[in-house]
């Protein structure tokens, strides 16, 4: 009997538990937002315009968005924009068993872009802008508890039964630039921005159902295990490059964002599966089985994938309509960690065993793939007083994740759920400062998905329902400085 240990249950198939299945069987998968790359946007105004400004970015947040406009900016200024407050929620019905729910509520406050622009060259054509932005940020917390005893349990031979499930998964990626932008005509310009980047994560899951059964007076004591952690930090340079053009009242923008490439990084990985029985009769231990590891400082690779984008604006002195669509290429499957491993592995039999040797020697890789996307957004302003202007966003969040022969070991993710993205709020305008205020909301459709595990003696249900939600208050605050040539 072939038993997928996306469950771990006793329902009376432990003994039937083989190497095979406990390598190509992953309890969960991780998910921090990484298979989704437009989670996050920059910038007040941009973030409650749904991130469409490729084409008519006009504040500091052009250094991300495309650099090609930075020419166009005369007036230097510092903005600091924020998420004031934001809260995850991802929810698994059914997910760790019949009537046994997952659910993640997590909230965070942290700085979504810091950016300024500086004029070192007087009456120049050049512009030159720096950031600090928070790329990616996630923080997934779950777990459940289950507990009988034979009374409860509905099975009299039943003396006790314990499972628990505990996951986290926490990201955090920063990206700090450089850019300059030239205008090379009242109607056409070019501009780079160059980023280093760090990105860092942590993953950990630990899942277990132990069973303490009484036959013919026999105590008989199970245990099966499941144990992954991973930690791992990389550091990077991306470019980005980008082309505006101004025609009328239309606005157009394209840029092309390279892979990254590696600077350094590291990370630590361990891992362990195992199936125990103690009992009174060999029989019941017949198939005992462990296999555990543990690597520390392992090189690290984590690759940005090629995108390319196109923007255009349509504006008038009170309004702006805004699309944008960016494209992400594909990247092929690689080894986020892939050190040598040489686990223990009980009984030892099996590490001389041709049929599983070669899942053995992959025990402690992490692997990772993720599939071409296509997101799009679309904004309008428009200014309703006197300074004051109404801000409304809506953009598409797909998800890159690609399952492949080794992605959905660790780390991988989810699944392909995706993100859909609303925002509105307002600008208010002075001579020499801005502030805008909004809200955000993003959500995925509920989706069917297996169980993830089963940590109570019930059968597994059916199937699970995983649905996630966020919503978010921006504030953004920019101050400018004199005006190039004042």
């Amino acid at each position: 009997m072939k038993i997928n240990l996306k469950y771990i249950s006793f329902t009376r198939v432990y003994q039937s538990l083989l190497l095979s299945i406990l390598i190509y069987n992953n309890p969960i998968n991780s998910e921090a937002q990484d298979n989704h790359y437009w989670a996050q946007q920059y910038g007040a105004t941009c973030t409650l315009m749904g991130g469409s400004m490729i084409g008519g970015v006009n504040d500091n947040s052009a250094i991300y968005y495309n650099p090609g406009i930075l020419g166009f900016i005369d007036n230097p200024s510092l903005s600091v924009d924020a998420n004031v407050y934001r809260m995850d929620r991802v929810m698994i019905t059914d997910g760790a068993g019949k009537d046994m729910n997952l659910n993640s509520a997590q909230l965070s406050v942290y700085p979504q872009i810091i950016a300024g622009m500086v004029n070192l060259l007087k009456k120049s054509k050049f512009r030159f802008s720096y950031t600090m932005l928070t790329r990616n940020h996630g923080n997934i917390l779950m777990n459940a508890r289950y507990a009988s005893g034979g009374s409860g349990s509905g099975n009299p031979e039943v003396t006790s039964f314990v499972g628990g499930f505990d996951y986290v998964n926490q990201l955090n990626e920063q990206w700090f630039g450089v850019g300059a932008g030239y205008r090379i005509s009242e109607k056409f310009g070019a501009g780079a921005t160059l980023f280093g980047t760090y990105r860092g994560q942590s993953y950990q899951l630990t899942n277990y159902v132990q069973e303490v059964e009484n036959i013919d007076s026999r105590n008989v004591f199970r245990t099966q295990t499941i144990d992954e952690a991973i930690k791992y930090s990389n550091y990077h340079l991306i470019g980005k490059f980008g082309l505006s053009y101004t025609s009328g009242a239309f606005k157009l923008g394209a840029t092309l964002t390279t892979p990254s490439v590696r600077l350094f990084g590291s990370g630590n990985v361990q891992r362990e599966n195992s199936t125990i029985t103690v009992s009174e009769d060999p029989s019941d231990m017949q198939n005992n089985f462990l296999i555990m590891d543990r690597k520390t400082d392992e090189k690290a690779v984590y690759r940005h994938p090629l995108s390319i984008a196109a923007g255009i604006e349509y504006f008038t002195p009170k309004t702006r309509l805004s699309v944008t669509a960016e494209y992400f290429f594909r990247t092929d499957p690689y080894y986020l960690l892939k050190p040598a491993s040489v686990p223990f592995v009980y009984p030892t039999s099996y590490s001389d065993s041709a049929d599983y040797k070669p899942m053995i020697d992959s025990y402690m890789h992490v692997e990772i793939a993720t599939r071409p996307v296509l997101n799009a957004g679309i904004g309008f302003s428009r200014e309703i007083y006197k300074n004051l202007t109404i801000l409304l966003g809506a953009s598409t969040d797909f998800s890159s994740y690609e399952d492949t022969k080794e992605a959905n070991e660790m780390l991988s993710g989810f699944g392909s759920f995706d993100i859909y993205h609303l925002a509105t709020g307002f600008s208010y305008s002075l001579v020499k400062q801005s502030v805008t205020l909004g809200f955000t909301y993003a959500f995925s459709p509920s989706e069917n998905i297996p169980p993830y595990t089963v940590i109570n003696q019930g059968p597994a249900a059916d199937e699970a329902h995983l649905s996630s939600y966020s919503y978010g208050i921006i504030l953004g605050y920019t101050y400018y400085f004199s005006r190039s040539g004042e």
